[in-house]
């Protein structure tokens, strides 16, 4: 053989093993096509390499503007058993043997990596989970301090001003940040005063009652009113129902309700003083 043909030889040599790689299985791995496994179909490919620290087993890089790797699959979920890889296979496996991570995401750009159900990342997926973990610790980077823009704090208010609102909403008007005035409780919906004031006849207590911006109490929240710490109707007290007091001779005398601490209610005519709460707001 001339040193000419020597040449060209070893020039088709060169020419032609380039783009190929010798796998483990000893197939041929060829550069921009698919690569069947050869034989049984369940035999794998593998690359196998043995390196020290910061250097891999592979590395496929490239220069351009398009991406290093693409894989794809047709691997089914067993939903009883979404973590066992003999059950539901991955696409991508990486199992780290020992202590070390597993896996190294990084990016320059303002998104670091989109995890995507379905053809469409504009169609939400509300019965898809983007991953599952059963690890409990805390991840630093996603310990989140805002829920919906808002901090706990927001938050706190946010919950504390919407029961006000269904307090309002009820009839509960006059209290303030879900917090009822000084010397009041909450009670049927309104801010009910925790001590009873001097008795009055019924003209009297209403308007006493209405120059605070109160009313008087009707019967039925003082009446549950009686179970709450700190409050004792004693013998009785006034309540804003109007009733009859009683009927002498086809002689109607007026009067207003009264309830007892031990839940008795009875009548007083409207002249009758009887010690009186009034409450804020309520139905």
């Amino acid at each position: 053989m001339s040193r000419r043909t020597t040449i060209i030889f070893a020039g088709a040599l060169v020419l032609f093993a380039a783009p190929l790689a010798i796998a483990d299985t000893g197939d041929n791995i060829r550069e921009g096509i698919r690569n069947p496994t050869s034989g049984d179909a369940q035999r794998e490919t593998q690359i196998i390499a043995n390196t020290k620290k910061d250097t891999y087993g592979t590395r496929q890089s490239n220069k351009g503007t398009g991406g290093g790797a693409i894989y794809g699959c047709r691997s089914g979920l067993d939903a009883a058993a979404p973590g066992d890889p003999k059950k539901s296979t991955p696409c991508i496996r990486v199992n780290n043997l020992s202590t070390g991570k597993a896996f190294d995401f990084q990016a320059k750009g303002r998104i670091a990596g989109i995890i995507q159900i379905g053809g469409s990342l504009l169609t939400p997926q509300p019965n898809s989970a983007p991953f599952v973990t059963n690890a409990t610790g805390l991840a630093a980077g996603l310990n989140a301090d805002r829920l919906d823009s808002l901090n706990a704090d927001e938050i706190i208010t946010q919950s504390a001003t919407k029961a006000v609102q269904a307090v309002v909403a009820a009839g509960g008007a006059g209290v303030l940040n879900g917090v009822c005035p000084t010397n009041t409780v909450l009670a049927g919906g309104g801010c009910l005063e925790t001590a009873p004031r001097a008795a009055k006849n019924f003209g009297d207590a209403a308007t006493e009652c209405s120059g605070a911006g109160r009313r008087l109490v009707p019967p039925d929240v003082l009446a549950g009113a009686r179970a709450m710490e700190g409050i004792n109707l004693g013998s009785g007290e006034m309540s804003a129902d109007t009733t009859v007091a009683s009927v002498l001779v086809a002689v109607v005398t007026p009067g207003y309700t009264t309830v007892s601490d031990a839940g008795l209610f009875g009548t007083a005519p409207l002249s009758t003083t009887t010690p009186f709460r009034c409450i804020t707001g309520g139905s």
